[in-house]
């Protein structure tokens, strides 16, 4: 399998960061495509995360309740 990392996407124009609110999968576990894999929560949205192929949880870089940046590498 190849490596790929999953980043914040975009949630809406005035929006800068997001908080993890819930992880589905833990490290180490299978994913496929288009799985969801967390959850993140604004003020103003609530987005779920899909994994863009087949791949493995290698590494958690934040837990749930922390805050993260648009575009940094979960």
């Amino acid at each position: 399998m190849s490596s790929f990392k999953i980043e914040v996407p975009a949630l809406g124009e005035s929006i800068t960061e997001a908080v993890i609110a819930k992880w589905f999968k833990k490290e180490g576990e299978v994913v496929e495509k288009d799985e969801v894999i967390a959850e993140l929560e604004t003020d103003k949205v609530t987005q779920e995360i899909y994994s863009p192929k087949r791949g493995v949880i290698r590494k958690i870089f934040f837990q749930e309740g922390e805050e993260v940046k648009i575009g940094e590498t979960i």
